[in-house]
């Protein structure tokens, strides 16, 4: 996985899948009047017509009756399924003037509030609803919603409260059992989802989102196979279902099954073309299997749908940084990703890490400083914090760091590599010579540790050892002058003079097209 800590699971999408509805309250028809028949225009409309048909209704009683609280009601209510919450709210908030001890009529006002982004009165607004009428359903059921939704766990745990009293008042309405299950799940109750659960598949063993509701509880218990075969199912029966696609995606990226994420990012592009997260993970899924010319162009699409996303700047700083010669767009676009949100760890970590690369190393332990600061225990973090105040001169804040990073994970390959470097500033170099073979031997595919343990081992007058894990490390990271410098070093101690030419000339090839790719202001 090339960059792991760029994959953020963010909790694996939510089970949002139950869309938002307005719970409304169309006003029931006196008792004593006969039911009118429908004509088959009016059986066969859309929810946008019948909205539509309402709205007109109770527009015309409003001419005869602008304060008749019951037709601003209906108006309401009609105004926010046709999605004009701004207009809706002043129908609604009318209604509840007009008449404030009218429960169903608060609860209605609280839900456009909240589509207004008003999420205090909102909830407000449905705690007064339950004080006119504790069993008013659209009230604690929308309540429920909004403190789910707004998260904590003084606020899930009344959620969950509300959505089993709404539960109560209304048994066969399945949705509510679908926010219990999140509440539940985000609580880290497993038991009592699965409860939930178990009750769903009895009671609607066809539905899509049961089954997309099992695989996100196997995704939390970490079960991905059993996961990814019931996000599949689920998406077989409802290839439309919000958050499937990605969540699949992001299962399959968990195991590193690339080409499978890669599909199931494209799909769900194809059908949300729109959007961002859709071409971002799909990006980072292109990336990890090794195709970077296809992620830069799926990245770069991410940005343009919304150029805000520091992630997605992240990524592209990322792919720059592993082409040849595009450093200085790299820091540039990392550097936006830090502007866009200071306290993203990976936008601190690779723009040190790229920074070094160009000798930047006073601004490269800045940025590692900072990434260290947001996650204290990472030890890649601490290591090359350590290594680019070591290149900068700062040997004693330098040895700090190695200590630091001994304490936080001394048995990480990296870890090692930190213990070695500290070992060899303290001149026990046969210690730090072990040190650096366990590294090694933990991750052959850190440069860092066969670099370490090359200049250990010539340090200690071992030259035909430091050749092999010095032409090692150039072999993992060709375009490292200063490894190759080493190496040119140790074949000259051991006479190998034209070996040694050979290194010394790619040093110099390598600092050329360093200066030559560097802008003219630098």
């Amino acid at each position: 996985m090339l960059v792991p800590a760029l994959i953020m699971f963010r909790t694996l999408v939510s089970i949002a899948a139950c869309l938002i509805q307005a719970v409304s309250a169309v006003a029931q028809e006196s008792p004593t009047a006969p039911p009118r028949v429908r004509s088959h225009a009016e059986r066969f409309a859309t929810p946008e017509v019948r909205a539509e048909r309402v709205e007109a209704e109770a527009t015309a009683k409003l001419k005869a009756n602008p304060d008749d609280p019951e037709s601003l009601n209906l108006r309401g209510v009609a105004r926010m399924r046709l999605g004009r919450f701004a207009e809706s709210y002043e129908d609604l908030r009318r209604a509840a003037a007009l008449k404030p001890d009218n429960a169903e009529y608060h609860a209605n006002l609280g839900y456009a509030l909240w589509r207004l982004g008003r999420t205090g009165e909102a909830v407000a607004a449905e705690r007064a609803a339950l004080k006119l009428d504790e069993k008013n359903f659209t009230a604690r059921y929308q309540l429920g919603r909004f403190l789910l939704r707004i998260g904590g766990r003084e606020n899930l745990l009344e959620a969950a409260a509300h959505l089993r009293r709404a539960i109560e008042l209304e048994p066969r309405n399945y949705d509510i059992r679908f926010e219990l299950i999140e509440a539940f799940r985000v609580l880290g109750d497993r038991a009592q989802a699965s409860s939930q659960l178990d009750f769903l598949w009895d009671a609607r063993p066809s539905d899509a989102r049961v089954f997309y509701v099992s695989a996100l509880l196997a995704t939390d218990r970490d079960d991905l196979k059993a996961a990814i075969k019931d996000f599949n199912e689920a998406l077989r029966r409802d290839p439309n279902l919000p958050g499937a696609w990605q969540d699949l995606g992001l299962a399959y990226v968990k195991l590193g099954q690339w080409t499978e994420a890669i599909e199931t990012f494209a799909e769900m592009a194809r059908r949300q073309p729109g959007s961002v997260d859709a071409a971002y993970l799909g990006a980072l899924s292109l990336f990890n299997a090794g195709r970077a010319a296809e992620a830069e162009r799926e990245v770069r699409r991410a940005l343009r749908i919304n150029a805000g996303v520091a992630d997605a700047h992240t990524l592209l700083g990322v792919i720059l940084a592993s082409r040849p010669n595009a450093n200085s767009e790299a820091i540039e676009v990392l550097s936006q990703a830090i502007l866009l949100n200071p306290n993203s760890f990976d936008a601190r970590f690779y723009l040190g890490r790229v920074l070094y690369a160009t000798k930047d190393y006073t601004g490269a332990a800045r940025e590692l400083r900072a990434a260290a600061g947001l996650k204290p225990g990472h030890a890649q973090a601490r290591f090359f914090l350590g290594t680019a105040l070591e290149s900068a001169g700062e040997s004693e804040a330098a040895l700090a760091e190695y200590q630091e990073l001994v304490k936080i994970d001394s048995r990480s390959a990296h870890g090692q590599v930190g213990l070695g470097a500290l070992l060899v500033k303290q001149g026990k170099i046969d210690e730090a010579i072990a040190a650096l073979k366990q590294a090694v031997s933990l991750d052959p595919k850190v440069f860092e540790a066969h670099w370490a343990l090359g200049r250990a081992l010539a340090l200690s007058q071992r030259f035909s050892e430091a050749v092999e894990a010095l032409k090692t490390a150039v072999s993992i990271m060709p375009d490292r002058a200063d490894a190759h410098y080493q190496l040119g070093l140790a074949f000259r101690r051991l006479g190998r003079h034209e070996e040694a030419a050979r290194e010394f000339a790619l040093v110099d090839r390598i600092n050329t097209e360093f200066r030559k790719s560097q802008p003219p202001n630098q």
